[in-house]
């Protein structure tokens, strides 16, 4: 009898470390609020300086500054569903015990949140391609080509990940 009190207050001692662990990660989803905050004070920016110009930008430049501001709104996007996840997946269960207290709108499972990043890093890579072939007399055809490259792997990936969920989901349902 004695034996197993050993394993079992180490298993618990054990288990108590490692599910603390999970505030190790509080500076680096702080870190990526503060980013949060310089991607906002980047898209004020970008927006500022576009507006008094407006008037005497061509329709070319115009859709490549608008596609700079959607950019930024989609890594800031990007961040956001990271931080939003971890809060979901490592800090609010232990703070919400009963269904009322959690946020209703904060319930994403692990393959929406795969797929969301994946969507948004493909958009990511897309406006940096339209970007490319905008200045494309500017810009070497391999760079192009490499990023073109890029985004028909990021598509790939996508495709295969909900791929995978899905015959995962119907393999559950066995």
């Amino acid at each position: 009898m004695p034996d197993q009190v050993v394993p079992v207050r180490l298993t618990k001692s054990l288990g108590q470390i490692i599910f603390s662990a999970r505030w190790m990660m509080a500076p680096i989803y702080f870190g990526l609020l503060v980013s949060l905050v310089l991607l906002v004070i980047k898209f004020v920016q970008k927006l500022i300086v576009l507006i008094p110009g407006v008037l005497d930008m061509t329709a070319t430049n115009l859709v490549l500054a608008v596609l700079g501001l959607v950019d930024v709104s989609l890594v800031a996007n990007l961040v956001l569903i990271v931080v939003l996840a971890g809060w979901q997946g490592f800090v609010d269960p232990t703070l919400c015990e009963d269904a009322e207290g959690r946020l209703a709108w904060l319930t994403l499972d692990f393959s929406a949140i795969k797929l969301k990043l994946i969507a948004s890093i493909a958009a990511i890579a897309a406006i940096a391609l339209l970007e490319s072939f905008m200045h494309a007399d500017t810009i070497p055809g391999a760079t192009i080509g490499w990023q073109l490259a890029i985004l028909i792997g990021v598509g790939v990936v996508g495709v295969l990940l909900a791929a995978m969920d899905r015959l995962s989901a119907g393999h559950g349902k066995e």
